[in-house]
């Protein structure tokens, strides 16, 4: 018997953002987690810039839309869309609320750190889909973080809960973007490991990359290739590198036990290179009080996650999905 697809229901739709410290995304998605449309653009350097590219990207959608879902780096406020505290480039934002920002009567918006967001694209459409204690780290210009407890995406008293990347692991370290010392951002993170590779050039140790020719370091992605030819520079910096990542992983499993840990971010492009020593290091040091291997997963939706977690919370609200 051939059925008539054409009265199928259509799924429910809602527009994501994710505000980063580089790139804006932004995505129509759809309650069974497929991205319809999306568009991206450098990060705003003003309140109207970012405005004007959310209004471009309401116009833009031409489907009826649930809501508007906003993921944002820092502490916010998801009771009133407030954030509270944004260092670095967006630092101009700290105080806005992000409901009167996109201004639109009527329409409902939900927010919150654009770390949960990611988290919860996965929890509904990704790695942690049927899970009910997982922990999500982001790798890249810095590290974010978020965990599910029993079902439960923490925010803690101040909204700070998941920002794992202001874990101490040398507390004699390089002072942090957090004012602290020796957080996991100062170890691992794009900012760290390019820090690192420039020191190694700067004292003049055997390296195989150059600075750009606008005297810019290595980035990331070249130094985990340079290393994999056999730069020694490259390799010593992401051993040590690698080596705090692992201390800092070992510490979560032990905190909150989870099912699986999940990395995304921009570095975990580099692949086994990074996941198959983050592996073994981990396994070896929390195998023994755990008594199980952790799977250590990449984000299904990296570069877009944000997006779809984002957008997720309106389906949430409006009861069309469940954690």
């Amino acid at each position: 018997m051939n059925l008539d697809k054409s009265n199928a229901p259509v799924p429910a739709a809602a527009l994501g953002f994710d505000i980063g410290a580089t790139s804006i995304k932004a995505g129509i998605v759809s309650s069974d987690g497929k991205m319809l449309e999306s568009w991206h653009q450098p990060s705003p350097r003003s309140r109207e810039t970012l405005r004007d590219f959310i209004h471009a990207c309401l116009n833009k959608t031409k489907a009826p839309i649930k809501g508007v879902g906003v993921g944002c780096r820092g502490i916010i406020d998801p009771r009133t869309s407030r954030i509270n505290d944004i260092p670095g480039v967006l630092q101009f934002l700290k105080g806005t609320l992000l409901t009167e920002l996109i201004g639109v009567d009527g329409l409902l918006v939900r927010v919150d750190n654009d770390a949960r967001t990611a988290l919860l694209a996965e929890v509904l459409w990704g790695a942690a889909r049927g899970r009910r204690n997982v922990v999500l780290l982001t790798l890249g210009t810095g590290v974010g973080g978020a965990a599910m407890v029993d079902g439960v995406i923490l925010h803690g008293a101040a909204g700070i809960a998941g920002h794992f990347g202001h874990m101490t692991v040398d507390i004699g370290g390089g002072l942090c973007i957090c004012g602290n010392r020796g957080c996991l951002e100062t170890r691992f993170s794009s900012r760290a490991i390019e820090a690192d590779y420039f020191a190694h050039m700067h004292r003049a140790a055997k390296h195989r990359l150059a600075l750009g020719k606008d005297g810019q370091t290595p980035d990331t992605e070249a130094i985990f290739r340079a290393a994999a030819n056999g730069d020694e520079s490259a390799i010593c910096v992401l051993d040590r590198a690698i080596e705090s990542l692992t201390a800092a992983v070992v510490s979560l499993l032990h905190i909150f036990d989870p099912e699986v840990l999940i990395v995304g971010g921009n570095i975990v492009t580099a692949g086994e290179q990074l996941l198959v020593p983050l592996r073994t290091g981990v396994t070896k040091y929390s195998r023994r009080m755990l008594r199980r291997e952790v799977p250590i997963v990449a984000q299904t939706q990296i570069g877009y996650g944000g997006v779809l977690g984002a957008a997720g919370l309106v389906f949430l609200e409006h009861g069309l999905l469940k954690i």
